[in-house]
């Protein structure tokens, strides 16, 4: 299988739809811990145009894999309003 054929399938991974939206995990590398981040898009497509929000925590995993799991876990949540001051609802 061609590397870009690899590169596609692994964003398909993460992401995921959910209700009427779209998460996508993109966590990243601390170069200082090696640990990885909780970092996301949530995209919404109303018809007419796609809105998109970013959002991240501050906690971090050993693991590109479960940092991608908590990504995702936490996109369900912010779609599901458990949080406060991070909100999808005027998205």
């Amino acid at each position: 299988m061609p590397a870009t054929s690899k590169a596609h399938d692994a964003t398909k991974v993460n992401r995921i739809p959910y209700k009427d939206y779209l998460v996508q995990a993109t966590p990243y590398k601390l170069a200082d811990s090696g640990e990885w981040t909780i970092n996301i898009s949530i995209w919404h497509d109303t018809g007419s145009q796609v809105n998109i929000r970013n959002f991240s925590a501050a906690n971090t995993f050993k693991t590109k894999e479960v940092a991608i799991q908590h990504c995702i876990n936490f996109g369900r949540q912010v779609i599901d309003g458990k949080f406060k001051n991070c909100t999808v609802s005027d998205l």
